[in-house]
């Protein structure tokens, strides 16, 4: 069964997982509620988008793309109502988000298939839900991606230890302390020796590789879209990766994780 369900009514087309379009065929007898619940939930959301906003980085470029955190109340469809929106404006040089949608759903799958299951606890895609385009000028966010938030909003470079122990001795990474001892990243602790950040960075590399000997490249992978969370049942710690489409106008993660490709072993 195809994991993606796809509808357009009028001005707006949806793109579905599977378990969310079928959460909404049960929950909703008339799909024109649906869309009237959506249309006020995404202009409440393009209203209060400075109160909602999450991103703790700055739109340099100014491509229109918000990140927003948001409870749903109103749509009842989704596995967890803690979402964080990513909106954009369809500016010309903004990320492409029902590519990022389609892309995450793709991986997710990949990681059911060729991770094994230790892998699979510790590392995860970060669920996408629902991807909306709407084509009305009278809507501030023309593209909307529906994820899931993930508590606490932590990623892979604000922790002090990097990958946990467990998950470094799963994917056979090396652990900050043994990074520094490595003779061949001597240069890239010479030019960031009084920051943790190349550590962070070279210790992603080595997933990038790993994952790529699977047959899963995924070249944006970097430790600021690497989020840590605890798994509630048993307190494990696990990672989920965000935005897994490179971004090549700012393309300094893929050129990163390829040129440090032939480093690691």
């Amino acid at each position: 069964m195809n994991p993606i369900k796809t509808l357009k009514i009028g001005q707006i087309s949806l793109d579905f997982d599977r378990d969310v379009y079928d959460r909404l065929i049960s929950n909703y007898g008339e799909l024109t509620e649906f869309i009237d619940r959506l249309k006020s939930f995404m202009t409440k959301v393009a209203s209060h988008k400075d109160e909602y906003n999450i991103n703790p980085y700055t739109d340099k470029i100014k491509r229109g793309i918000y990140i927003l955190g948001k409870d749903d109340s109103e749509l009842g469809i989704f596995p967890d109502s803690h979402l964080v929106l990513k909106c954009s404006q369809s500016k010309p040089l903004a990320e492409n988000l029902r590519k990022q949608f389609y892309r995450s759903i793709q991986l997710a799958q990949n990681f059911e298939e060729q991770l094994n299951s230790d892998q699979k606890a510790l590392l995860q895609i970060c669920p996408v839900y629902l991807y909306v385009q709407i084509n009305s000028p009278s809507f501030f966010f023309k593209q909307n991606l529906f994820m899931q938030r993930v508590e606490g909003d932590t990623t892979l470079g604000n922790t002090k230890s990097g990958f946990s122990g467990e998950f470094c001795e799963v994917f056979q990474i090396p652990s900050l302390e043994k990074i520094r001892t490595l003779s061949q990243f001597a240069l890239h602790r010479y030019l960031d020796r009084d920051k943790q950040r190349q550590l962070f960075k070279i210790q992603t590399a080595y997933l990038f590789q790993r994952l790529w000997l699977k047959g899963m490249k995924i070249f944006s992978l970097n430790q600021k879209n690497i989020l840590v969370s605890q798994d509630p049942n048993n307190g494990q710690t696990r990672y989920l990766i965000i935005d897994p489409i490179a971004d090549y106008l700012l393309p300094i993660s893929p050129a990163y994780n390829s040129l440090t490709l032939p480093l690691i072993g």
